[in-house]
């Protein structure tokens, strides 16, 4: 079938399955109804679309792909992570299936149960306009999750965030949404984690708002190589002195994408965002970062790490927007990546775009392979083939997992890219 057909196919069958979802009230309601207007009038990407150049749409237009999942499966293995003490937040194909009892002053609720002013952010911080799988995702949201932290609540314990597959094996389709808000001067550690290998299309929206002089540390993993397609949109909206890390460790499966949207939104606001990232045998992950300035005297540094082997491919476009207003703004992004194979490909885009003359300004990109003397003296030092390219490799890596801010997250990271950059290389279709 020609991939106009497919598109077309697909755009049928989830304006379908979204008027088949029961109207009901709220906020939840409200977003359905708004994400069935906007993905009508949107148009999915396609060759020519600029920003999926290298990411074949064609991999989440498979049939079953939009099938809805049994809300009784059990989720994959989710085990505890080893040595954190978090609470754990669970959804199961996109439906929340057992929340925490929160400490004072955080709320934790599902979408479905909220009142209209317990959710002003929800749908306006990620709007879907021209925005066609934020759109779907709003469509076909059947639940989600509020994380709310109150006016100068600090959190002591970290909070997790799982985003499971159920354990079938059946292709189907899953649209986590989740808002996260910080109040002025909360604190908090929140650990994102998205698990399972299945022929699954999982499509998530993630909305974030760090309230004036709030602070909050993200970590978000995805792990699991395999026949999953993740698609996931984070919109971040960053107040007047409000502080927010994001630190990224991410491993190539089928399809793999990553839309980042940061905004600068209150004067002294910071940002910062590290990755390290691997992609093996056929796999694909995609980065698609945009770091908007909005006003004076904000600050961001974005670090990127990759290593991409055998017939693999990473995708990473960067942009930073430097608005008219923003003056005293200093910005900086680095990407650094490294091919272990000729047949591996990396396509890295660095982007600064500036409108204000008083400004700090930088970004770069390199890409290259390992040093073979580096690469020689390890092997005369005893060590073998895989253990001289593993210890050159994350030695690249180390400075982005080190920098995390959960001391057991960088250590168990650590090992599991170890792990799955030792293991034999396998053909994955």
């Amino acid at each position: 079938m020609a991939q106009t057909d497919r598109i077309e196919d697909f755009t049928r069958n989830a304006q379908a399955r979204a008027e088949a979802l029961a109207e009901g009230s709220g906020p939840l309601a409200a977003l359905r109804a708004a994400g069935r207007d906007a993905f009508a009038a949107a148009e999915l990407p396609g060759r020519k679309t600029e920003s999926w150049k290298y990411s074949r749409v064609g991999a989440l237009l498979e049939e079953g792909l939009l099938d809805r999942p049994d809300p009784g499966a059990d989720p994959v293995a989710v085990a505890d992570f080893p040595g954190l003490d978090a609470d754990r937040m669970l959804l199961v194909d996109g439906v929340p299936r057992g929340l925490p009892k929160p400490g004072e002053g955080v709320v934790l609720r599902r979408l479905a149960e909220l009142a209209e002013l317990e959710a002003a952010d929800l749908g306006a911080l990620a709007p879907a306009q021209e925005r066609p799988f934020v759109a779907l995702n709003a469509a076909l949201a059947e639940d989600g999750v509020l994380l709310h932290v109150g006016r100068g609540v600090r959190v002591e314990r970290p909070l997790e965030l799982v985003l499971a597959q159920g354990a079938g094996t059946a292709p189907r389709g899953a649209h986590p949404r989740i808002l996260v808000v910080l109040e002025p001067g909360a604190e908090l550690a929140l650990l994102e984690r998205q698990l399972g290998a299945g022929a699954v299309f999982t499509n998530a929206v993630i909305e974030v708002h760090v309230k004036e002089g709030a602070r909050l540390d993200h970590v978000r993993l995805g792990l699991d190589a395999g026949d999953g397609r993740w698609l996931t949109a984070l919109d971040v909206r960053v107040d007047r002195d409000g502080r927010y890390g994001l630190h990224q460790a991410l491993v190539g499966s089928r399809f793999r994408r990553n839309e980042i949207r940061i905004r600068m939104a209150g004067a002294g606001a910071e940002a910062t965002v590290g990755a390290a990232t691997l992609t093996r045998d056929r796999t694909h992950l995609d980065t698609q970062m945009s770091l908007e300035h909005e006003v004076p005297h904000c600050t961001s540094d974005q670090r990127f790490r990759s290593i991409a082997g055998e017939r693999s491919r990473t995708v990473l476009n960067g942009r930073i927007h430097i608005h008219p207003q923003a003056q005293k703004t200093a910005a900086e992004f680095n990407t650094r990546n490294l091919l272990l194979s000729t047949d591996a490909e990396i396509d890295a885009k660095p982007e600064l775009e500036i409108y204000a003359d008083d400004v700090k300004c930088a970004h770069g990109a390199t890409v290259g392979r390992l040093d073979p003397t580096s690469l020689f003296y390890l092997r005369s030092r005893g060590l073998g083939e895989t253990e001289a390219r593993t210890m050159l490799s994350f030695a690249f890596l180390g400075s982005i997992v080190d920098a995390f801010p959960l001391e057991a997250v960088g250590s168990a990271v650590r090992a599991e890219l170890e792990t799955a950059f030792a293991r034999p290389a396998e053909e994955t279709p």
